[in-house]
Order: C-alpha cells, then sequence, then structure tokens
C-alpha cells in the first residue's frame, strides 16, 4: 500500500484556505471585527495564555465542542490534529495515538502512552480514557513526550479534560437529543448557591441508542449506546485567598457491541452469510460493561505574595467486562472475556511563583498508589477441537506505587529571550502476582508467579524561547520521556519473554505561536523530531521450546518526525474558519524478529499512523430578528491511509478516508438554542481497522455510517 501523500492536494487546500482568510481581511481589516477569545489553559500548571505557552497543544473550549457534537473525547478524533483512537471498537480499550504513537492497556502487566486528566487528576487505566464532555469547559491535548510536567506513560502526549466549575449564581438547563438509530438522550443540569459562599452544580445524563451493525444470528443490533453519567460538585469560597473544589463523577455503560467483523471468508467464520459491511452472522451474545467513578478535591491558596499553593487529592475506581466473538460466525468454537478492576488514589501537592517575574517556577511532589485485578479467560466451543468446551484462564493482580518530585521553570534573559527548563524524577515500584490455568492444552500453566520491579528515571526538558512581538512566539525544546517496563500478563505459551524493560524518548521540537489583524487571527505551527528507544511492541520472537511466541517486548528503535499546522480566524463579526493539518512518519528504525526469526520489521509503520491529516471548520452566526441569532456549522475531516499492525501487510492496509458533519441552529432569547445535526453526511463506509485473528479470519470495522437528528437546549440563568 502506497504512504505517499498527494502535495498537490494538500497545498492547493492550504492555499486555499490561507488565502480565502487573508484575503477576507484585506476586504474587512478596517471594520471593528472582535479579536478571538484568548483560551486560557492549565498546561504548565498555571492559568495562562495558550499562546504565550512553548508547548505544541490544541485547546478546545466548550463552544467549539458543542458544535462538533462532541459527547465524549472519542467524539473529538477527526478535530485534533494527529491523533487516532486506533481500533474504535470498544470504549473500554481506550486506546490513543498522538503523534503516530499510540497503544492501550492490553493486560494488567502494561500502560498506555498517553495519560488521559479530568481535573488534573490521573484517570488510571485505559478503559478509563474515553470520558464524558458534557460538562466540559475546555480540552487540552499535548503533544510529545510530556515527562517533566505529566510524569511517567505520558510518552506519547497528555489530554486534560478541565471541567465547569459551581458559580455563584442561579442558572439551570436541559438539553435533549433525538436521532436516527432511536437516538434518546436527555442531560439535566442546575448550578445553585447555597449560601454567599458555598455553591454546588448537578449534571445527570442518559443516552440510549440502537446499534448500527445487524448481527443477523442472534437477530440483535450492535455497537449500540446505553449510557448514564452524573457530576455533582462544590465549590467554597468562605476563606480568604482560598478556593476550594470537590468534585464527584460518575459514568456506566452497558452496550452490546463487537470488536470486529470477518471481512473475507478465511477459517471458520459467517462472511458468506453476511459480506456487506454493518452486517455479521456472531453466536456469541457481545457486550462491553464500563463503570467509572471518582472523587477530586482540590484546595487553592495564594499567599500575600502571590505564591499559590496548589493541592489535588483523587479517588478513582474504573471496572470493565467485555465478551468479543473470536470466531466471527454463527457456530460455537470460541469466545473471550476481558475484564478488569483498578482502584487508585492519588496526590499533588505545588507551589507556583509570582507569573511576570524575572525567574517563575512551579515545584512540586506527586504521588500515586493503583491497585489493579483481572480474571479474564478465553472460552472454547463445543465444535472446537481437540479440547471442547476447555479455556484458559489468566486470573492476576498488580500494584503500582509512583512517586516524583518535579520542578518547572521559565528565566527571562531580557525582553524578548528567556529560557524554560524542567525536571521531574521518578521513582516507582511495580508487583504482580500472575497464573493461568490452561485447560485447553495450547498454553502453560503458572500458578501465582511473583514479581517486583523498581524504576528511578530522570525526566528533563529545555527550551530556548523568543518573543519577537507581543503576539509572535518562536520556541525550541528537547525534553526526556519515559514509559516503564512490567509483564506480558496475557495468554502466553512461555515465560521466556515475560518480563520487558522500560521505553525510552527523546523530544526534539520548533515551534511558533502567532497572532496577526488584532488577534483576529491565530497561526501555530509545530515541527519535532523524536527518538525512541527500546521501543515495546506486541512481536513474534524466537523461543528455544517453541518456533517463535506473540509477547509484548522491547522491539528495538522508532523514529516519529512531522509538520503541524494550526490556524484559526475570525474573518468578520458572522464568520470563523479554522483549520489544522499535520503530516507525519512514523517508523520502525530497528525491529529485529518482528514477524519471527529473521523476519524482521525494519523501517515498517507504526500502526495507526497516517501520514497526513487535516480538518477544517467553517462557522457562521448572525441576528435573525430580534433577540434571535442563526448559526451555521460544517466540518470536514481527513485521514491518510495507514496500517493497524507493525507487519504493514494488504491484511491490515487501512485506505485513506473522509468525513464531513454540520450543525445549524437557532438560538433564541439566550433561552433556547435548536439545532439540526448531521455526521457522516455523505454516508461513507469507512474502515478503520483491519487485521487476522488467531484463528485466520481477516476481520475489521468501519467508522459508523451516517446519523442525524434534533438537538433543543433549554437554559435558564
Amino acid at each position: 500500500m502506497s504512504k505517499k501523500i498527494q502535495p498537490p492536494h494538500f497545498f492547493c487546500l492550504t492555499s486555499l484556505v490561507v488565502g480565502a482568510t487573508y484575503g477576507s481581511f484585506a476586504w474587512s481589516q478596517n471594520a471593528k471585527s472582535p479579536a478571538l477569545e484568548e483560551v486560557i489553559v492549565t498546561a504548565q500548571m498555571r492559568d495562562e495564555s495558550v499562546q504565550s505557552i512553548p508547548v505544541a497543544i490544541g485547546a478546545y473550549d466548550k463552544k467549539f465542542i458543542d458544535k462538533v457534537g462532541a459527547s465524549s473525547l472519542t467524539d473529538m478524533e477527526s478535530a485534533i490534529p494527529n491523533i487516532n483512537f486506533g481500533r474504535g471498537d470498544r470504549n473500554t480499550r481506550g486506546e490513543i495515538a498522538i503523534r503516530g504513537v499510540g497503544d492501550y492497556s492490553r493486560n494488567i502487566g502494561t500502560n498506555a502512552r498517553v495519560a488521559v486528566y479530568i481535573d488534573g487528576v490521573l484517570t488510571g487505566r485505559s478503559s478509563s480514557f474515553d470520558q464524558s464532555l458534557l460538562d466540559v469547559a475546555h480540552l487540552e491535548v499535548l503533544r510529545g513526550p510530556q515527562g517533566t510536567l505529566a510524569g511517567t506513560n505520558a510518552l506519547a502526549g497528555a489530554i486534560n479534560i478541565v471541567t465547569q466549575k459551581p458559580e455563584d449564581h442561579f442558572s439551570a438547563g436541559l438539553l435533549t437529543n433525538i436521532g436516527n438509530y432511536n437516538l434518546q438522550s436527555l442531560t439535566g443540569k442546575i448550578n445553585l448557591p447555597l449560601t454567599a459562599e458555598l455553591f454546588a452544580s448537578l449534571l445527570v445524563g442518559t443516552t440510549q441508542q440502537d446499534g448500527y451493525i445487524d448481527n443477523i444470528a442472534l437477530q440483535r443490533d450492535l455497537q449500540g449506546v446505553n449510557r448514564d453519567v452524573a457530576k455533582l460538585k462544590f465549590r467554597y469560597v468562605g476563606v480568604e485567598n482560598l478556593l476550594l473544589d470537590i468534585g464527584f463523577d460518575y459514568l456506566k455503560d452497558d452496550d452490546k457491541s463487537t470488536n470486529a467483523e470477518a471481512l473475507a471468508n478465511g477459517g471458520f467464520n459467517g462472511f458468506t452469510l453476511a459480506p456487506e459491511p454493518f452486517v455479521v452472522a456472531h453466536n456469541a451474545d457481545e457486550f462491553e460493561q464500563r463503570e467509572l467513578k471518582g472523587a477530586t478535591v482540590e484546595a487553592s491558596y495564594e499567599t500575600p505574595g502571590a505564591f499559590r499553593w496548589t493541592s489535588i487529592s483523587g479517588i478513582r475506581s474504573n471496572e470493565f467486562t467485555e465478551l468479543s466473538e473470536e470466531d466471527y460466525s454463527p457456530f460455537d468454537v470460541a469466545v473471550s472475556i476481558f475484564d478488569e478492576k483498578s482502584d487508585q488514589v492519588s496526590q499533588e501537592l505545588r507551589l507556583a511563583s509570582p507569573k511576570g517575574e524575572k525567574f517563575d517556577y512551579v515545584i512540586g511532589a506527586y504521588f500515586l498508589e493503583q491497585d489493579i485485578s483481572t480474571q479474564r479467560s478465553a472460552i472454547t466451543g463445543a465444535l472446537f477441537r481437540p479440547a471442547p468446551n476447555a479455556s484458559i484462564q489468566t486470573p492476576a493482580s498488580a500494584e503500582v506505587q509512583s512517586t516524583s518530585l518535579f520542578m518547572h521553570g521559565n528565566y527571562q534573559l531580557d525582553s524578548r529571550w528567556s529560557l524554560t527548563g524542567g525536571l521531574r524524577y521518578v521513582h516507582e515500584t511495580k508487583n504482580i502476582d500472575y497464573s493461568t490455568v490452561d485447560n485447553i492444552g495450547s498454553f502453560i500453566d503458572v500458578d501465582h508467579l511473583r514479581d517486583q520491579k523498581t524504576f528511578d528515571e530522570p525526566l528533563p526538558k529545555f527550551g530556548i524561547n523568543l518573543q519577537v512581538t507581543p503576539d509572535v512566539l518562536f520556541y525550541t525544546s528537547v525534553g526526556r520521556g519515559y514509559k516503564s517496563g512490567g509483564w506480558n500478563a496475557d495468554f502466553i505459551t512461555t515465560l521466556e519473554h515475560f518480563q520487558f524493560e522500560p521505553e525510552y524518548a527523546i523530544n526534539y521540537e520548533l515551534g511558533a505561536k502567532s497572532a496577526f489583524l488584532d488577534k483576529r487571527v491565530t497561526a501555530n505551527f509545530a515541527g519535532f523530531i523524536t527518538k525512541f528507544d527500546d521501543f515495546q511492541v506486541f512481536q513474534f520472537v524466537p523461543t528455544q521450546s517453541a518456533g517463535a511466541v506473540l509477547s509484548l517486548t522491547n522491539a528495538g528503535k522508532v523514529t516519529t518526525q512531522g509538520v503541524e499546522l494550526d490556524i484559526t480566524a475570525l474573518v468578520t463579526d458572522s464568520l470563523s474558519v479554522s483549520f489544522n493539518t499535520a503530516f507525519t512518519q512514523a517508523r520502525f528504525d530497528e525491529f529485529k524478529n518482528g514477524g519471527g526469526l529473521g523476519v524482521n520489521y525494519d523501517n515498517n509503520h507504526l500502526p495507526y499512523a497516517p501520514e497526513h491529516t487535516y480538518f477544517v471548520a467553517i462557522d457562521y452566526s448572525r441576528p435573525l430578528f430580534r433577540q434571535a441569532e442563526v448559526y451555521g456549522h460544517i466540518d470536514y475531516g481527513y485521514t491518510g491511509d495507514y496500517f493497524s499492525n507493525p507487519n504493514n501487510t494488504q491484511d491490515n492496509a487501512i485506505p485513506k478516508y473522509f468525513s464531513a458533519n454540520a450543525r445549524v441552529g437557532l438560538n433564541i432569547d439566550s433561552h433556547w438554542d435548536i439545532s439540526l445535526w448531521m455526521k457522516n453526511i455523505t454516508d461513507e463506509t469507512n474502515l478503520r481497522q483491519r487485521s487476522v485473528s488467531f484463528l485466520g479470519v481477516p476481520r475489521g470495522l468501519y467508522n459508523p455510517p451516517r446519523s442525524y437528528g434534533l438537538a433543543i437546549n433549554y437554559t435558564i440563568d
């Protein structure tokens, strides 16, 4: 499969968007158009304008998220440059790739490469990544290794979900959504000032929707939605210079869904009965269930000298179970049951110096304790030979304790030049208790294998910045990232490669942030080269007892490099345009024996790493009559071709695809917001993942077909 982009297509589109934007400004630059709204982020652990920090970051406010129609994190995929949510089949897996690098915590012995935070608290395992955005204030996506500020296991990047806080006045709202596939969604929220010093807010939401995949064997649909969300928050301001926020959140998914459908005849599957997309013939009663719970206490105190102490305490519990068809047929051959429960406690304490001094800094300490357990199994059916109705079970538990000290600061050399530097020192201890019970005869029996690993890692970052004008910033940086080692606590046939070592990354970055025409245009650029050593990947490795086994090992070296461009323009009072694009090459420099002894994957592309992506959005609004406004939004997202497996064969080649979405609505009297929306307007059938199962079945999954609906939002403020 060709992985080359088509330069004329890309550069013509870029020139068209940029040219049209600046052409419109040449026409309207003398008008009194308002500036773009300033977006305040907390990426450097203090409130700062996104345009003033030397970090490659995408920031998306609630208005933009609502226009895109994103109710959860995965709905933002096409709008965020250089991000891919992997297989896209399970909320419980939470795969995220940033700049071509990503994965998910497939078993309890490993971690994902992306860290997702809610209000400064790590959500935990990748099963918790797909969070609700119903109460989001803004979303921050930091691209590239973030070890100094985000800590361990943020090797590909970090995502901060910042939610809305209670306010000192009464407000209430009711949002309903109805649409095709019997979509029914209802969300209510209320903000109450309980006293002059204590405010509270409550959000409760439920969404149900039929699935778009038809399982003709069991006469039911798959890939539906059955989600409940609740958020309860308190804010206390009764002590001078002290701000206290307490929040509780709950999310539950209970869906009928499949991890793939057969794409061709191979092995023993149901493709003959269901060859078309969105139709399967599966005998297994597939499902996924997920329950996420959390509590957060954040206290912020500003001293008389404008120093700020911040304490963030978090408790989170994540639990899921999923049952998957493994033969993709109407016959009783094999199913798998994955499950996991994790409980964690975290504490961060930091001190931020006053901003604007010659030297400003943030220093702090962080502690995380995590307990993880699983009872996963794979079960053979009556048609399986030689061991019908047998199973392989892998009951296991793990403990993680991570402690770190960190410092990050900026030193102003003069009015234009400054230095940025930081260091986090991480001490991490991991324990595992792993067993397998093999009644099939193809795996191994292990009785309570116990092991412990300890890691001590410094994660430094250094940068030089040039403030050319108050609105133009150039920056360079070099930083180190790290992902801890662990164990391949999976369905395995040997313990020869049970352990694996940490992986490391050095990221070199060059960027620019700029605002023009009275801040009616922002244009941000980033170029990067990231070098990975001891890259962790699932691969076939040779053994003495057997030819090769599937293991999670340190494959070798990887390089990702590319450029990113993000432009936002307020063309007139009524019209705005946003455009982002990324070109990325993510390859294995060294991947020996990736396909078995003597079969190397050197120079192959990383999975879920399209070279080229772009996104264009146009928003228009204008008064219609007294106290009423009409608005419209349309966006177009393009993803270049990529592979979904390191071997880069046609069996896992994903063709390039696009999707267009739109929304048109009416605001009335600041209380009513009524809109019609449509996703995947042209009803594209886009393949997003493709592979061959361990039983030899060619399988894959498509992006959802066209959906549309009516949203009605009523608010009292």
